[in-house]
């Protein structure tokens, strides 16, 4: 597993998620918020066995033990992940009864099926007899019957009955799927200033013995299970069947991938182990996780706040733009000067404002914009259809292979053809991930376009919660070159040459090489030569080498990496001159900025892309260059208070300790998230 000049990706994206679960640890976050943080350690737990380590474990099913991205043996780093996510669950599991004792000193009560008072059992027992028992279905898991297909993601109760006399005993299973579209938590009646909440699993579990009557067992017990399915979408190569129809099929295959985690009540006895891994097939134990009485902590993430706004973060609205606040037309005032907008610090509602004006201005002839991911019911698809609906030709690029977003994205797609809006499914070969918008309009006769260009999604859900960069501009030297790359999406044989736009897999690599030489040379020839690189992750082994060139040639590199980081820094003789950050907040740090010294003249550019093969080789991606002295001036703000930060920043180095940029708890407290917060709404008000 050893490697002198790679961390392991795997073992990095888990000490990213380390870090979420400090955040659950953390005593300066709001009680209900650090719940809440579990919730999110065990949703990206979940997928990251869905997708990385059932990745790992085709590749050593292959035989392929030397290869790995980074030339890590995929069977060596499945044990480490097995090793290191045990810690994690037991660091985890204490974690939470801390919680739960912190909630007590709240007077806020879990309550299990065994704790209930006369009254909370009849209030249960009404609410079961409601809203639950209908949405039961439990199978008997008989030998000679084959074991049912266990929905990915669910978690069920394996129900143990002992039924007969002592004489003839014996054993019986079953399985009762926790309805999953029902809320995970029961509020139970407040008492004094007493509040109490329960799993549902435990209102499932008051009623076993009435549920299990028929066989009137003289003892029952029920554990919890789940599973994770490897969420690779097998797509057939018909070329006579349309690329919806095999997205569809894969969709529905997926439901039926191999399991990649079996989690299961560490209580559960050992003869029931045996006999789930029988029935499912389950050969060995590799990824086999002890865990506790409760599965699918991810529901955390919506637990209930019970009115206490003390327990919850202050409210930080969206602020509006100086520039656009109650502007008529907001186009207008883009063809006056470039603007960017931070989201969830500034307010997203401007994207779907400018798509609304697009869709009544009778100038306007024209809406292009290529999607990813979006919300549901979004704001932005209605403004989209209104435009079409407007008689406005509306373009829309849509990937439908966006990882576990491809059902909603057939559905938009298909709404979108109904409303008369013209659909390209990505380009062959390639994921479409830019974050693109362009509007075109006719004044005094002459076409003039309008351009949108983000790091992140045109998702206002995740706006709220993402820390994105928009650029929203009518620089031609800019919107010509993003008209080309929606015609290259009509027209992918088309190869086009850009100026100002970095677009992947085309130029992207090639150009962030040069302008790393560009810093090497500087250095050499005794100029300041400085990087700073934001981004969620860093993988790509060439650009990481190329780092380690500018290190070695004297050039300062600053790094701020949220998730993955496979560079190793302040290494002597291979990294002593780049140092590394991770930031994790209450806001996820999604944008993706970069700054190259360029003697003195520093270059910004915003982009779609992280440092990573696919990103860089296999997706169309944008990169912007900032033009406007203002803005840079306004990125340059937004990167030192991220790196003044000393209450979420972790250092980033080879022990992946997670250790805080700070211990020192005399220093004044700067919390980069809330200053910047609190910058953005000063200047809405200059």
């Amino acid at each position: 597993m050893k490697n002198n000049e790679f961390i392991n990706r795997e073992l990095s994206w888990l000490s990213f998620n380390e870090r979420v679960l400090q955040e659950a640890q953390d005593e300066g976050n709001p009680l209900v918020e650090r719940v809440r943080f579990l919730g999110i350690f065990s949703n990206n737990l979940d997928e990251f066995f869905r997708v990385r380590v059932a990745s790992l474990k085709r590749l050593a099913g292959l035989g392929r033990q030397n290869f790995s991205t980074l030339d890590f043996s995929p069977t060596a780093t499945l044990a480490a992940i097995r090793k290191k996510v045990v810690e994690l669950q037991a660091t985890y599991a204490a974690t939470f009864e801390n919680l739960e004792a912190k909630l007590a000193e709240e007077r806020v009560f879990f309550r299990d099926h065994t704790q209930l008072t006369p009254d909370q059992i009849l209030f249960v027992e009404d609410y079961y007899r409601n809203h639950v028992r209908a949405n039961l279905v439990p199978i008997m898991l008989n030998p000679g019957h084959p074991f049912p297909e266990l929905e990915d993601q669910s978690v069920y109760l394996a129900i143990e009955l002992k039924v007969g006399r002592k004489s003839t005993e014996r054993m019986k299973y079953a399985l009762i799927e926790v309805p999953p579209h029902m809320e995970r938590f029961l509020v139970l009646p407040k008492e004094g200033n007493d509040n109490f909440v329960m799993f549902l699993d435990d209102v499932i579990r008051l009623k076993l013995a009435r549920l299990f009557s028929l066989f009137n067992p003289s003892e029952f017990n029920a554990y919890a299970i789940k599973i994770t399915r490897d969420a690779e979408l097998d797509i057939d190569d018909d070329l006579t069947r349309s690329l919806v129809d095999k997205m569809k099929q894969g969709i529905d295959l997926r439901k039926k991938g191999n399991y990649v985690r079996f989690l299961y009540d560490r209580r559960m006895p050992q003869e029931m182990i045996d006999f789930l891994m029988k029935k499912m097939k389950i050969k060995d134990r590799e990824n086999m996780i002890p865990g506790s009485a409760y599965h699918n902590k991810k529901d955390l993430m919506s637990f209930p706040d019970f009115g206490r706004a003390d327990l919850r973060f202050k409210p930080l609205s969206p602020q509006p733009h100086r520039l656009l606040r109650n502007k008529i037309s907001l186009l207008d005032e883009i063809k006056k000067k470039d603007i960017l907008l931070h989201y969830p610090y500034q307010m997203f509602n401007y994207v779907v404002d400018i798509l609304r004006e697009a869709a009544i201005d009778p100038h306007v002839t024209r809406v292009q914009i290529n999607l990813y991911r979006v919300a549901k019911n979004s704001h932005v698809v209605n403004a989209l259809i209104n435009a079409a609906r407007n008689g406005k030709n509306v373009e829309v690029i849509i990937e439908i292979q966006a990882r576990f977003d491809e059902k909603n994205n057939i559905k938009v797609a298909s709404m979108l053809q109904e409303a008369g809006a013209r659909v390209i499914f990505g380009v062959p070969g390639l994921k479409v991930h830019s974050k693109l918008m362009l509007i075109t309009r006719e004044e005094k006769d002459v076409e003039r376009m309008y351009a949108h260009i983000g790091t992140g999604n045109f998702h206002e859900r995740t706006a709220r919660i993402y820390s994105d960069v928009a650029l929203l501009t009518a620089d031609q030297r800019i919107t010509a070159e993003v008209g080309r790359l929606f015609e290259f999406f009509e027209n992918n044989y088309q190869r086009v040459t850009y100026r100002h736009l970095i677009v992947s897999p085309y130029s992207t690599r090639r150009k962030f090489t040069e302008l790393i030489n560009r810093e090497i040379r500087n250095a050499e020839a005794g100029k300041k030569a400085f990087i700073i690189l934001k981004l969620n992750n860093l993988v790509d082994p060439g650009m990481i080498r190329k780092l380690y060139d500018a290190s070695n040639a004297g050039v300062k590199i600053n790094l701020i990496i949220r998730g993955v980081c496979c560079l190793i820094p302040g290494v002597k003789g291979m990294s002593e001159h780049i140092s590394a950050i991770s930031l994790v907040g209450r806001f996820l740090e999604h944008s993706r900025i970069f700054v190259f010294g360029n003697g003195g003249k520093p270059e910004y550019f915003l982009s779609s892309a992280d440092w990573m093969s696919r990103n860089l080789d296999h997706r169309v991606e944008v990169s912007v260059p900032i033009l406007d002295p203002d803005l840079k001036k306004e990125l340059d703000d937004y990167l030192s208070f991220q790196f003044k930060g000393n209450v979420k920043s972790r250092i980033i180095d080879k022990s992946q300790r997670n250790q805080y940029v700070t211990k020192d708890r005399t220093k004044k407290r700067f919390n980069s998230q809330e200053e910047v917060y609190n910058y953005f709404a000063a200047k809405a008000n200059e």
